[in-house]
């Protein structure tokens, strides 16, 4: 009677902890949402325009918030196009795919906010590192906090208080068109 009651009770105990495993956040003790909320509708786009770098939030063909961006340096531009945001992390680590010895290299940098719209690792994005943004900003530029920068590596960064809005604003699924 006891060894079957201790069976059961391992048993029971291993489909609860991999029923447990199931729900963790992953390692890096982010929250990933790839399936969450989902806009099938299409009343929200997020309109970036490269020339400007500029983002604009479009919610049933409205403007909702708007703010200055920074976007991919000369040999590592943002992609244009048509995409769609399939995941959103908070917080998550950005990792470089650079080995260390490679001029695109950067460490392991600490993200808040992070929509992925373009498989690869193109995200929309807070960047704590960067004060300037808008026009001229993803190139080489004095930016007035942190010295001289370059743009980013393809994605697409703006101010802590923008991501934190976007990322709560934009569900899974929102369009995200990218021109000049």
């Amino acid at each position: 009677m006891i060894n079957k009651q201790v069976a059961r009770i391992g048993v029971v105990g291993m489909v609860a902890f991999l029923f447990a495993m199931l729900f963790m956040v992953s390692p890096a003790g982010t929250f990933s949402a790839r399936a969450a909320t989902t806009d099938t509708g299409g009343s929200k786009v997020i309109d970036v325009n490269l020339t400007q770098q500029k983002l604009t939030a479009f919610e049933g063909g409205k403007v909702v918030y708007t703010t200055l961006i920074l976007t991919g340096r000369a040999g590592l531009q943002t992609p244009v196009g048509t995409y769609h945001v399939f995941a959103k992390e908070s917080p998550t680590t950005f990792y470089s795919p650079w080995p260390a010895t490679s001029p695109n290299y950067y460490p392991p940098t600490h993200i808040n906010y992070a929509l992925e719209w373009k498989a690869g690792g193109y995200f929309l994005h807070d960047s704590w590192w960067h004060s300037a943004y808008g026009p001229g900003t993803n190139g080489w530029h004095d930016d007035p906090t942190y010295g001289w920068q370059d743009g980013s590596h393809g994605c697409i960064s703006m101010p802590n208080v923008a991501a934190q809005w976007l990322y709560n604003w934009a569900p899974i699924g929102t369009m995200v068109q990218i021109h000049s």
